[in-house]
């Protein structure tokens, strides 16, 4: 069954809750069905995770659940010292055996299962997005250099890009198939060999990672205070006006609903047409990456004053929430939804240094890293996870 992170007072009540957490199991777990357009028009890697993630939140979707079950206790297998912070999601070749992080160093660095390194690649300045890994095993990450690359499973760089701005947020893979990312303002549609498909500009910088619905809209926020959705040909098909920033990367559900976050506090769900069905408050800001449970509830991480993780229902409803302890500064938070296993347990990191679980049970573990946890964390097909630290390592936990 389904864990809800409940609100220890009434439902609707928009204050933050008391103390830590109190759970609720709903009376229906019952997963909404993947759609065979979302298989047969994005790929089957990206339809629910069936494999390890090799793009941000596991696929263009960004939902952020895996068919696996993580350790019920975290323990420390191996930690790997990268020479940088991380920001972003380690992600695994398609047969597993090896694992790409991205550092603040600039560095693209390829690990074995056991962590040992096995090559590492200049990207010319700091690199926040998630890498992402094609069919054929091509790793393909921008940096702040102005530059994305396409780099071989040897480590080998096969061809770089310029582009107008820093290549900051993570690409995904559209149909086609089609490697769409942001830089500065500027969202692009890139051909596998580097060539340039089309680019959309929007009027300010775009720090969210574009998501990617089943009908091939590419979906993200901008500065400029909105939400834009964009077609396979570069046409813009609408602008929702959120009155702040929108910096978290959207999530698309399995109906093909849209979820939004905002430096407002709020998310929100629209159609594919841009038509707003409802927004909620949730807090503090919301920047990074959603999730979606399969229970089709949305999972936010939040900053402070409160800093928490916040359970959304598909209407819209507070159903529950998970707070932290925070310094009472908004800029201290939980960036991004969680990870949700197959056994319905969540996994996240935070800026308290700790990387969280709670099961559906309702208990709970966590592990001490040296520094925050921006990362999403990866769980990988032997149950183990993976996650990079801003103190320089990739941990696995078993």
């Amino acid at each position: 069954m389904l864990v809800t992170l409940a609100l220890t007072f009434a439902i609707r009540r928009r204050s933050p809750p008391t103390h830590a957490v109190s759970m609720i199991v709903p009376t229906s777990a019952a997963a909404i069905p993947v759609p065979a357009s979302v298989i047969t028009s994005i790929g089957t890697w990206d339809a629910g995770s069936l494999v390890s993630p090799r793009g941000l939140h596991g696929d263009a979707r960004h939902q952020h659940r895996s068919r696996f079950v993580g350790p019920a206790a975290p323990k420390l297998a191996w930690a790997r010292d990268v020479g940088g912070a991380i920001e972003a999601q380690v992600v695994a070749s398609p047969d597993e055996t090896t694992l790409y992080v991205t550092t603040l160093a600039g560095k693209l660095v390829a690990l074995s299962r056991d962590g040992a390194v096995r090559w590492s690649v200049d990207l010319g300045d700091r690199a926040y997005g998630t890498p992402l890994v094609g069919d054929d095993g091509m790793v393909y990450v921008g940096s702040d250099s102005k530059r994305f690359y396409a780099v071989s499973k040897s480590g080998t760089i096969v061809w770089k890009l310029d582009v107008d701005g820093e290549a900051d947020t993570s690409a995904a893979m559209a149909p086609g198939p089609r490697i769409v990312f942001a830089a500065g303002s500027t969202v692009y549609s890139l051909a596998l060999d580097g060539t340039v498909t089309w680019r959309f500009a929007a009027k300010e910088k775009v720090f969210s990672s574009p998501a990617i619905t089943a009908s091939g809209l590419v979906v993200f926020g901008s500065q400029d205070g909105g939400g834009y959705g964009v077609d396979a040909s570069g046409k813009r098909v609408f602008y929702i006006d959120f009155g702040a920033d929108v910096d978290a990367s959207p999530a698309v559900g399995d109906d093909g609903a849209i979820y939004w976050g905002t430096d407002g506090g709020d998310v929100a769900k629209s159609n594919e047409r841009g038509e707003v069905a409802w927004r909620t408050h949730v807090g503090g800001f919301v920047r990074g990456a959603l999730s979606i449970a399969r229970s089709g509830d949305l999972l936010v991480g939040t900053y402070g004053p409160t800093p928490r993780v916040v359970r959304v229902t598909s209407d819209g409803a507070l159903a529950g929430s998970l707070s932290i302890q925070g310094t009472g500064a908004a800029e201290f938070g939980v960036h991004g939804g969680p990870l949700e296993d197959e056994a319905h347990a969540l996994f996240f990191g935070a800026q308290d240094d700790a990387i969280h679980v709670v099961h559906a049970d309702g208990s709970e573990a966590r592990f001490e890293t040296g520094g925050d946890v921006d990362a999403p964390i990866t769980l990988l097909s032997d149950g183990s996870i993976v996650v990079g630290s801003d103190d320089g390592k990739v941990y696995c936990l078993r």
